[in-house]
């Protein structure tokens, strides 16, 4: 027998009292459906039974809406988190837990296209990162080079590997046909692909966190 879909719209009868909460908690659920660009308040405030223009009362247009949830959607991943006497290690506490967050909120991810939120969770991240340069003994203008790198890093590492981590147990499967596929090219053009073609394409946790401890040992040494 299918399973019913979640209705995540208000119970019909009295409009819900407005709030910053309650108007991001229904983008949220509207966003899950839909990408940010096609989202409207017009359909939000319908979505909520109320007059598109109430929203308005709490945020001044659709951008400042979309930065909030944003925003809340990156709680995850600075939530905890408290600097110790090593840079280096908090800055991989950090990317690590960044990482995660936006491979578990799509949302989050999809988000991640309209810039930094400049709200408490983005600004949360910033510091701590400049602040880990900045006490590892980097220049200014270096430790700004370390944060976007990093920043770069963990948000292209999350956009290339989320449509696979959507596909999860067949993951396996799509990596296994990606390693025959390079096992059977022609030896004689393609050697050094044949001979490791079998090693191709490790889980990409790994891959990432290599990567990020090259980036931070190379920026910080």
């Amino acid at each position: 027998m299918a399973t019913r879909k979640a209705d995540h719209r208000p119970t019909r009868g009295r409009p819900p009292k407005l709030s910053r909460d309650v108007i991001c908690d229904a983008a949220l659920s509207m966003l899950a459906e839909q990408s940010a660009a096609s989202l409207s308040l017009r359909d939000l405030g319908e979505f909520l039974g109320v007059d598109p223009t109430a929203v308005y009362r709490h945020f001044a247009d659709k951008d400042d809406l979309l930065r909030e949830v944003g925003d809340r959607a990156l709680a995850p991943a600075i939530r905890g988190l408290v600097p110790t006497d090593d840079p280096g290690e908090d800055l991989a506490r950090l990317c690590l837990a960044l990482r995660r967050t936006l491979l578990r909120n799509p949302v989050a991810l999809n988000l991640t296209s309209i810039g930094p939120t400049r709200h408490r969770n983005e600004l949360r991240i910033t510091e701590v990162m400049l602040d880990a340069f900045l006490r590892a003994g980097l220049s200014e203008d270096d430790a700004v080079i370390g944060y976007h790198v990093l920043i770069e890093y963990t948000l292209g590492s999350a956009l290339l590997d989320a449509p696979l981590a959507a596909q999860g147990s067949a993951r396996t499967q799509t990596y296994r046909q990606w390693r025959s596929d390079y096992a059977a090219l022609a030896p004689a053009d393609y050697p050094a692909s044949v001979r490791v073609a079998k090693r191709l394409y490790p889980p990409s946790d790994q891959v990432f966190q290599v990567g990020l401890r090259t980036l931070i040992d190379g920026l910080t040494t």
